[in-house]
């Protein structure tokens, strides 16, 4: 059995960390280690937390990666798996959870087909505890375009991923304050290939609003994110991208809409323009998470 090396980034919701981590011992694949980054403030109550906690925990598999400081959720992974010791890498927030077979089943996928480098899973969106919206069946065909226009959420917490082909492709980009997530999958996406398990092994609670963005940050975490991933875009036409774009500016829109500034939002709507195939998506969007009736 090779190993599975599990990074667990922590920050500020140590209250829900230890669900997680018991999520991870509880899978039915045994040969793991788990990596707990304390992405805490050094010598902040949260840290001291996940110290304790740490310190608490009899399983030799779980053993605690600490920085020099605080810098955020890209660098914390990027440390886990600079400590990992495994050929393979997954990655849990620490508000998550996962079935307990979750691992098995993608790591079976991935020594069945060398050809295969990373392995995805569904989801169920939970608040308080309650199922609000479940992530909807796709395929792998055309993933990179579908992650970049947003027709599917792959998350870090739906992965297992060949770590030769992560460092190949390349980890987090420690400048993005957000959307790290997607800029890891676009670069892995790229040149890799990665199948879609379509059973739902993972719970994203959606509790916690302390990493939520405000609009004026989310309009700075999208002009950071398109600076970083231009290439990407650049291999589509120009139509295509504009379609790509369409899809970030509704999500400001509707960011903008939440803080009442109406003005904000008609401009990014305006952007959007007469772009057929960004309403469709938006459309579509909204069915699955039933903001409209299908």
């Amino acid at each position: 059995m090779e190993l599975i090396s599990i990074v667990i980034p922590t920050y500020r919701r140590s209250e829900t960390l230890s669900r997680s981590i018991d999520s991870v011992l509880r899978q039915t694949y045994k040969k793991i280690e788990v990596l707990v980054v304390d992405d805490n403030e050094k010598g902040s109550p949260e840290s001291l937390y996940v110290f304790n906690l740490l310190n608490s925990i009899t399983d030799k598999r779980v053993r605690l990666v600490t920085q020099p400081k605080h810098i955020n959720g890209a660098e914390a992974r990027n440390a886990g798996v600079r400590s990992s010791q495994g050929e393979y890498i997954a990655f849990l927030d620490d508000d998550d959870e996962w079935d307990p077979t979750k691992l098995e089943k993608q790591i079976r996928v991935l020594k069945e087909n060398t050809e295969i480098d990373g392995v995805s899973c569904l989801y169920h969106e939970l608040e308080n505890g309650i199922v609000f919206h479940s992530c909807p069946p796709y395929s792998s065909e055309n993933l990179h375009l579908k992650i970049f226009e947003r027709r599917v959420a792959v998350f870090t917490s739906t992965i297992l991923l060949r770590k030769h082909a992560l460092l190949e492709s390349g980890l987090f980009d420690v400048t993005l304050k957000r959307h790290q997530d997607l800029q890891l999958l676009l670069d892995f996406t790229k040149n890799h290939q990665m199948y879609v398990i379509n059973e739902y092994l993972v719970k994203l609670h959606s509790d916690s609003t302390i990493n939520r963005p405000s609009y004026e940050r989310l309009v700075n975490i999208k002009k950071d994110f398109f600076k970083a991933c231009n290439a990407h875009l650049e291999l589509y036409s120009k139509s295509v991208q504009k379609t790509i774009l369409g899809v970030h500016y509704f999500e400001l829109a509707f960011a903008a809409l939440k803080e009442k500034k109406y003005g904000k939002a008609f401009k990014h709507i305006i952007n959007v323009g007469l772009n057929i195939k960004a309403y469709q998506l938006l459309y579509q969007r909204m069915k699955d998470r039933k903001f409209i009736s299908k």
